[in-house]
């Protein structure tokens, strides 16, 4: 039982990495030729709109279905179907309370928030997307539904269908709205219109499977059962206080990437200006960092996210059980991917942060009174700042989960909200003096970052009595990033030589690093057996990789 639980873990976290990838591959599709299309003054209303609609989904959706999905796996764990069946009604009336709310709230102060953003143009943006608020909801308490069960396939198939549709509206109003010569902040308001048709679908998608699984022959028996055995079921009044105890810690600790930018949106454009930069070019120096830096960095996260998101639900059901074995092997386990993954993106974004951008982007000018500033020579030291970003990232999705899970995720309250103010004093100090830019804003979000990740590791080590072995998941993975981002550097510099293209030069220079990385971590054996067998196919994996003697030995 306890390898198939493994097992799931695994498959649900692989099934959301999947899905990750496709969405953040079809983001950056959005994205980098929107940028191109309507360059950073357009992005300046598309993102300001955009960042002020991740607070709301956040503030709305971030904690109670991690709540739902914890509280839907230990009464699942003990088979106690009708509580499950209760926990999906109370939070699907939460959500649909608190959708209609934040949806009203967005419309209702639009202006007022476009104003405070030194952006005013943006409302129309900003109004677009509103009604996305409440179509998240919904569809968010239907995957933490199906998160709770250990079946992540919704959630996916979810997701790519939100990116799909915001994507092809996107692009389509970006090319044929501009062509018409529409003013950028009205073709800003059609494109993101575009994420509020693509959630919506998504939330018919999710409604549709929800109603498909209600019908199912294993459902009704599992009621039936439950009501002919007289299972006991607590009040609702007692699942919606723990519902709201478990979410509101949850919610601030999984707002930390929406609230960094939201900082940006309302404190970046203002603290330029106070540094001599025009209120246009503070807008475009926004637009520059918004679009340029901000999705890349965002890039490498969601292959981390799903082992933390799939952690929850097995560290509860491993808690529930009072299995220590299995709570340590999930937590190690999902340290050491989080490592694997973070450690040689964060290493090579920094070596190669500047042709990445000139990879990806068009050169835009941005004029502050006689001073010409170019957007792509701004974002890549901004970018080169930043990437370290990505492994702590990494490390406060591991955390969060191993506390949520661990009913310790009070403690999260504090740390994000110290990594918040740090952020906000950071952003502004260095903003505000003349020449940063937006590296200010780059280095406030690494300060902010680095103060989370290290409040969590000393209270995950302090409650729950856990802290990742140094040498196990992290040394190995930094070793052979190491080598990778050497291997990067020098590559670009021997094919500059020899005068090849740009472009091509990037590419090559990446698949270079990635090869050399993947090498040294397996001939350090980097990788566990626990990992390889909790795979697809692991056991056969084991055997050849075993030939070669790869692998360290897991824990017993």
């Amino acid at each position: 039982m306890a390898k198939n639980k493994g097992q799931t873990f695994v498959f649900g976290a692989i099934i959301l990495m999947i899905s990750n990838l496709a969405v953040k591959l079809i983001g950056a599709f959005l994205r980098i030729p929107l940028t191109n299309i309507i360059g950073v003054d357009g992005m300046a209303f598309y993102n300001s709109a955009y960042s002020i609609y991740v607070s709301f989904y956040m503030i709305s959706t971030a904690g109670i279905p991690i709540a739902v999905s914890r509280m839907i796996a230990t009464a699942n764990s003990n088979n106690l179907h009708l509580e499950i069946k209760r926990i999906f009604k109370i939070a699907y009336s939460l959500f649909f309370t608190i959708g209609a709310v934040g949806t009203a709230v967005m419309m209702i102060f639009a202006d007022k928030f476009a104003r405070s953003a030194e952006i005013p143009d943006a409302r129309l943006a900003m109004l677009a997307i509103a009604p996305t608020i409440f179509f998240i909801c919904i569809s968010s308490a239907y995957r933490g539904y199906f998160q709770g069960l250990q079946d992540m396939m919704p959630t996916a198939v979810s997701q790519v269908i939100e990116a799909v549709g915001k994507v092809g509206i996107g692009i389509f109003c970006a090319v044929y709205f501009t062509a018409k010569g529409y003013p950028v902040h009205v073709v800003a308001a059609l494109v993101i219109l575009g994420v509020t048709i693509g959630v919506f679908l998504g939330m018919v998608y999710t409604a549709v499977i929800k109603m498909m699984y209600n019908s199912s022959k294993e459902y009704k028996e599992n009621l039936q059962n439950a009501v002919l055995e007289k299972q006991s079921c607590r009040s609702s009044k007692e699942i919606l206080k723990e519902l709201v105890i478990i979410a509101i810690p949850i919610t601030l600790a999984s707002s930390i990437m929406g609230l960094t930018n939201t900082v940006d949106t309302m404190i970046m454009p203002g603290a330029l200006m106070t540094s001599g930069i025009t209120q246009k070019a503070a807008s475009a120096f926004y637009g520059t960092y918004s679009s340029m830096v901000i999705p890349l960095l965002n890039l490498a996260p969601p292959f981390i996210y799903p082992f933390a998101i799939s952690a929850i639900p097995a560290i509860s059901t491993a808690l529930a059980k009072n299995d220590t074995r299995n709570i340590n092997r999930h937590i190690e386990s999902a340290f050491r991917n989080c490592a694997i993954i973070a450690l040689p993106c964060a290493i090579g974004m920094g070596a190669l942060s500047r042709r990445i951008v000139d990879f990806l982007f068009k050169e835009d000018e941005i004029v502050s009174g006689n001073t010409v500033y170019y957007a792509r020579e701004l974002a890549g030291p901004a970018l080169r700042t930043v990437a370290v970003s990505i492994f702590f990232l990494g490390v406060i999705s591991i955390t969060n989960s191993v506390l949520q899970a661990c009913k310790k995720e009070k403690y999260t309250i504090i740390s994000t909200t110290s990594g918040i103010v740090v952020k906000i004093i950071a952003t502004w100090f260095f903003s505000t003096i003349p020449g940063i830019g937006i590296i200010g804003s780059a280095i406030g979000t690494v300060l902010c970052y680095l103060t989370i990740m290290s409040l969590n590791l000393l209270f995950m080590e302090k409650t729950v009595g856990v802290f990742p072995n140094i040498r196990r998941v992290f040394l190995k993975p930094l070793t052979a990033g190491v080598c990778c981002g050497i291997c990067a550097v020098a590559v670009s510099y021997a094919l500059d030589a020899l005068s090849i293209h740009a472009k091509l030069v990037t590419l090559l220079s990446i698949a270079c690093a990635a090869l050399v990385y993947v090498v040294v971590l397996i001939m350090l054996k980097g990788i566990s057996r626990d990992d390889v067998l909790m795979m697809p196919k692991g056991d056969s994996l084991c055997r050849i990789m075993d030939k070669f003697h790869l692998l360290e030995k897991g824990e017993e």
